[in-house]
């Protein structure tokens, strides 16, 4: 069934083409034809409505009495000061099917005789109502319109069909440029694969607030004003007075995101207490970030003999966006643990990383566990901040929501490593904790997602959200490459679907669904991201999408001006 539109003069031909839309309302359904003396209420801005209307319907009747080129010519200053020239302009710019209807005697204006916005009406096929069968003249007009409506419909579906068959086309290159793309990492290599999941998480940590474990805790050490690039070798006797209160609160683990390569006075005291709290139960880490030529982690002579884990603390970074949590790094031989994956698990040995699945397998004293890490890394550069991680070796990364700086700092969660030595605090009130302790150095700083509009984060708040990772089990695993391609192709599909549902339908919808799938995907992703874990790529998706999309509507505009 056609879509109706009425154009007339009041002062020409009101009577007449209200008669016309009362028997064509009657013939077909009655929202299908408008008529603006019942169309438009009171207070609608009309120009906007029958915009909206000719826009959306089929056929425009241009009712022409004896006096209708006499107003239009006096009103010839513009199309803004004559409303049925305008209506009459818009609908041939649209390319619409625009009929004059000729009563009361009126003789179609010839070209010649109208502006040039409207001279295409004088050239066009009218029909006349006579006086004395106006009746029949409009169900004969209507019947026309009718079996016109059909060729329409015919006319559409043979668009569907030719628009299908490009759809398929065009599926088959995007779906083969997209895995392409992926298979190359098209997109990696120019910056914008990091980029883009980079801002699902951002979004994802934004949004929604990571949870942070009752068994972390934070012990920040302030510098003093001439320990201007570390901490002095004199501090270890402080450090044993932390390990100290540590055992004696039945802590799980005290894990120091500190080197010791260089010699003290006091490394007697720190390995005794190290070997103390080892014999009550309490782990102690301290990080390394060098190996001696012989593949041992360089650190202080004895500090492992005595019971003390060594942990790699090196991070990884991919164009200042997304940092990454290290779970184990394996180098000719052998496989180094983390400074977070020793604080978490008392490991006696690890697992070569393996190259398929995605999860570590560690050896305890009392058994064997496996913990998931999110994706595999080939190190193919020195590193000056880290000359233990050599070009070759594998990283197995982690991925995990990073916590806002605020949370980590309040004073539940974190303490000062001077306040707590001046009170040590009830003997086992750390039972099942981990302590991770670090320094508020300014040269020991990075960036993450979340600080990009604000102060950095301290290196040690960073190991933190690792273990934190570690132990909530919020370990994100980005999607594989067949399930990218497959959604990359679902994303082809959709676009093809829509395309085909518009055949014949108002240009506007355009405007509406395409932000409103984009933002539903990326809305999709975060909720995945946030919830579940799963780190979507979805560049390649949003491509596909709106490739196939322009392409498509550009074969359809371009059929579309040719048939008409």
């Amino acid at each position: 069934m056609p879509n109706v539109f009425i154009s007339y003069r009041r002062d020409d031909s009101s009577a007449t083409a209200q008669i016309l839309h009362d028997r064509l309302a009657a013939w077909f359904v009655r929202d299908q034809v408008f008529f603006d003396l019942n169309g438009i209420a009171l207070g609608e801005d009309w120009r906007r409505l029958l915009t909206e209307r000719l826009a959306d319907y089929d056929i425009v009747l241009v009712v022409i009495g004896p006096a209708w080129l006499a107003a239009l010519a006096a009103r010839a200053n513009g199309p803004d000061d004559d409303l049925v020239r305008w209506e009459v302009a818009e609908a041939l710019r649209l390319r619409k099917r625009v009929i004059p209807v000729l009563i009361d005697g009126a003789s179609l204006p010839a070209a010649e005789q109208l502006p040039s916005d409207v001279a295409e009406l004088g050239r066009l096929q009218a029909e006349t109502l006579h006086r004395d069968t106006r009746d029949r003249d409009i169900a004969a007009l209507a019947a026309a319109l009718e079996g016109g409506g059909l060729v329409d419909f015919v006319g559409k579906l043979k668009q569907v069909l030719r628009l299908g068959k490009a759809g398929i086309g065009v599926a088959a290159v995007v779906g083969a440029a997209a895995l392409s793309f992926a298979w190359v990492n098209l997109f990696d290599l120019l910056g914008l694969d990091t980029r883009s999941a980079s801002f699902t998480m951002l979004l994802g940590d934004v949004l929604v607030e990571p949870v942070l474990s009752d068994r972390l805790l934070l012990v920040a050490i302030a510098p003093h004003a001439d320990e201007t690039t570390r901490l002095s070798s004199a501090r270890r006797s402080e450090y044993a007075r932390l390990i100290t209160i540590a055992s004696e609160r039945q802590a799980e683990a005290i894990a120091f995101d500190i080197t010791t390569d260089q010699a003290s006075p006091a490394d007697a005291a720190l390995l005794a207490a190290v070997r103390v709290a080892r014999r009550e139960g309490t782990r102690v880490v301290f990080g390394f970030k060098a190996l001696t030529p012989g593949g041992d982690p360089v650190a202080l002579p004895g500090l492992a003999e005595a019971g003390a884990v060594l942990g790699l603390t090196c991070i990884g970074q991919k164009l200042d966006n997304a940092v990454l949590g290290t779970l184990a790094m394996h180098s000719g031989k052998r496989t180094y643990g983390s400074y977070a994956l020793h604080a978490v698990a008392d490991a006696t040995s690890i697992a070569p990383i393996p190259r398929s699945e995605k999860s570590l397998q560690l050896r305890h004293a009392t058994g064997e566990s496996s913990v998931p890490f999110s994706l595999r890394e080939t190190v193919d550069r020195s590193d000056r901040d880290c000359p233990g991680r050599p070009p070759g070796a594998e990283m197995a990364r982690l991925i995990f929501p990073v916590s806002h700086r605020e949370r980590l700092r309040e004073p539940v969660r974190r303490v000062d490593a001077a306040t707590l030595l001046a009170e040590p605090g009830a003997p086992g009130s750390w039972r099942g904790k981990i302590i991770v302790v670090g320094v508020t150095h300014p040269l020991d700083v990075l960036q993450t997602r979340l600080d990009r509009a604000g102060p950095q984060r301290y290196g040690f708040e960073f190991q933190a959200d690792t273990v934190n990772a570690l132990l909530t089990g919020a370990i994100v695993k980005p999607v594989g490459f067949l399930a990218q391609w497959l959604l990359a192709l679902a994303m082809v599909l959709a676009a093809i679907a829509y395309r085909l549902w518009r055949v014949g339908k108002s240009r506007r919808l355009d405007f509406a669904v395409l932000p409103l799938a984009i933002g539903g995907y990326l809305a999709i992703m975060v909720l995945l991201y946030s919830k579940f874990g799963l780190l979507i790529d979805g560049l390649y998706h949003l491509a596909a999408f709106i490739v196939t999309w322009w392409v498509l509507a550009a074969l359809e505009k371009r059929w579309s001006h040719a048939r008409n």
